[in-house]
């Protein structure tokens, strides 16, 4: 039997023999070892009972989502507006988690968490408005429902970005998908769930058909084509969610974004500084591991600066005891430099054992206008003492900030347009075609 808290708090582990008929008393206390001060954990997107698909009713949600130490999780049921607050009231979970009435509005197309608005309980659906296949008409419409808000936070949920950004009509054609698309939301979902492949190296990977059919497919990979988006100059900031349908399998807790709050008490949180500082890309989205990157003058993620040579990061990673990472790796401009690529094979007194695993100040050479991303990742550990036979067990620990924008020529920060060694996918590539891409890199695994 494994007690956790989320992943700022131990965790008690302990062989327990229950006989039929009989019930027994574990005492666990759980030490909060990860300090996260100034910094509030999120997720954007999840769902209860009124989503009509889910198998878990709300306060079940509610209760999932304050054990696993969420502290700030907006309402974004199917297509209705909704507010959780009066569950986490009957609760008395105040003092753990904090929500804001919501919507996820959805249909067969891109799909859109937005909040806050104010649900209308005589009204279909609370009021809510109705999907349209246009993304761009679903972010106006979301942008300006029950009056404009500056506070307003609209996202696109486990986007195509192919389809959204590239190749809008699927034809295999670069086209720029819905143009202007990016300008209309704030951001975009580069994690739902599954494991990151922020590192993987390419756009897309060759996956099975699913639902029982034969043969492969052509699976994308959203992390890296956000990652040649961001160099062509789209500025959409990503966000983690586990856009959660049961508790065991697709629960909370495996991804989260954290977001700076001035004050850590859930009951204290004001939404419209979340919503402030999310619209200004501070964010970091991780599995498990808290990363914390600065440039010298203090520049956070989602900042920009002005340097000229280099730029000096401060890099420190704290996890909880059944978490760990063993590679560091700065992306310039979406690339792996390999003189950024730091491992507890390659630089073993740079990594501890401790909570805090690694904590260094890095000097970053630049030549052009960059854009700076750290990954914090455990590539041979997962998350199954915490999650056992659930889902999220297979997960990496994984975390990684929203780039910083550094300016080296002093004319302000342009895009450099690399593609990261590969053109930017589009629709309805053959499988032939992608495997002779991988493999003309290294990256296609050899078949078993």
């Amino acid at each position: 039997m494994v007690v956790t808290r989320g992943i700022e708090f131990s965790h008690h582990a302990e062989k327990v023999t229950v006989k039929p008929g009989k019930t027994i008393q574990v005492k666990a206390a759980l030490e909060r070892v990860v300090d996260t001060a100034g910094w509030v954990s999120a997720d954007f997107h999840n769902h209860s009972t009124p989503s009509g698909d889910n198998t878990c009713g709300t306060d079940d949600r509610v209760i999932n989502l304050a054990a696993e130490h969420i502290e700030f999780a907006p309402t974004t049921e199917h297509n209705r507006l909704y507010d959780w607050k009066p569950h986490i009231e009957k609760l008395g979970l105040e003092k753990e988690i904090s929500t804001i009435p919501g919507i996820e509005l959805t249909g067969r197309g891109a799909h859109f968490n937005a909040f806050p608005y104010e649900p209308q309980p005589r009204r279909q659906d609370g009021g809510a408005p109705v999907w349209q296949k246009d993304p761009r008409l679903n972010a106006i419409v979301l942008r300006d429902y029950q009056g404009a808000n500056a506070h307003r936070w609209i996202q696109i949920n486990h986007p195509d970005m192919v389809e959204n950004f590239i190749d809008r009509d699927n034809d295999g054609k670069a086209d720029g998908g819905y143009m202007a698309l990016g300008s209309l939301v704030d951001g975009v979902e580069t994690q739902n769930y599954r494991d990151s492949a922020i590192l993987a190296g390419a756009p897309f990977r060759i996956g099975k058909v699913p639902a029982g059919g034969l043969g492969n497919r052509v699976d994308y990979i959203r992390e890296f084509v956000w990652l040649q988006l961001l160099n062509q100059g789209h500025r959409m900031w990503g966000v983690a969610v586990c856009d959660a349908h049961r508790v065991h399998g697709n629960g909370v807790g495996g991804w989260r974004t954290y977001v700076p709050s001035a004050s850590d008490a859930p009951a204290k949180i004001d939404w419209k500084e979340m919503v402030t500082n999310s619209q200004a890309g501070k964010m970091l989205l991780t599995t498990g591991p808290f990363l914390e990157v600065k440039a010298a003058d203090g520049t956070i993620a989602g900042g920009g600066l002005r340097a000229s040579g280099s730029v000096r990061l401060s890099v420190r990673v704290q996890c909880t005891d059944w978490i760990d990472i063993d590679r560091v790796q700065i992306l310039v401009n979406g690339r792996q430099r390999e003189d950024l690529n730091f491992t507890r094979e390659t630089h073993a007194d740079w990594f501890s054992g401790g909570v805090v695993k690694f904590d260094r100040e890095i000097d970053v050479p630049l030549s052009q206008d960059s854009h700076l991303i750290v990954v914090a990742i455990g590539e041979n550990s997962d998350l199954s003492v915490g999650y056992g036979s659930s889902t999220q067990a297979k997960i990496r620990p994984c975390a990684y900030n929203n780039p910083i924008f550094v300016d080296v020529d002093g004319g302000g920060f342009t895009a450099n347009g690399d593609t990261l060694g590969y053109d930017l996918p589009v629709k309805n590539i053959s499988v032939d075609a992608a495997k002779r891409a991988l493999e003309a890199r290294g990256l296609l695994p050899e078949e078993k």
